[in-house]
């Protein structure tokens, strides 16, 4: 399946969110059936995210790689501190569901001020790099960045890409 022809639209790296969304209402307008919105809405969520869209578009132009494999250098160091502050929100979740009344919730305030600042920190840094990866697309189009690099550059925003997500997951339940 080519999922930019499946949304007609251009084999480009450079799609844009709204780009994207506007393609698959289009799209969903002319399908003929279920099965057509399915493949519709799996050639979008396949394109909505950087990192299967880059790896789609690889595979798309034969350039083949291994979507496993190394990573970034400060990465790597990333690894464990996302990985502590995962462990620590969810412990701190844990002791606030614990508490019996409304003034030891009241007592963990501080902590959960604290844990909220810690996300919404990594955050920012995971938005950055994101950032700065998806800034590459250009040069990978155009040929300027070997097949290589671009594999190890969909390996960087896999890893991005997953540590949004449990973050976002984290930080939803400080307010549920």
């Amino acid at each position: 399946m080519n999922a930019f022809s499946q949304l007609h639209l251009p084999c480009s790296l450079g799609v844009d969110e709204a780009q994207l969304r506007e393609a698959y209402r289009m799209a969903s307008k002319e399908s003929s059936g279920e099965s057509d919105q399915a493949t519709l809405t799996a050639a979008y969520q396949l394109l909505r995210s950087p990192a299967s869209r880059l790896r789609h578009w690889l595979e798309l132009n034969g350039q083949e790689g291994d979507s496993r494999g190394v990573i970034a250098g400060e990465l790597v160091d990333w690894f464990g501190q996302i990985g502590a502050v995962i462990q620590e929100t969810d412990e701190l979740l844990r002791r606030r569901e614990q508490c019996q009344s409304a003034l030891a919730r009241a007592m963990m305030e501080n902590d959960m001020q604290a844990g909220r600042m810690r996300i919404e920190q990594w955050q920012a840094r995971l938005q950055e790099w994101l950032t700065r990866k998806t800034g590459l697309f250009a040069a990978i189009e155009a040929g300027s960045v070997s097949a290589a690099e671009a594999w190890v550059c969909v390996r960087d925003l896999s890893f991005i890409e997953k540590w949004q997500h449990q973050l976002r997951e984290r930080y939803g339940k400080f307010f549920s």
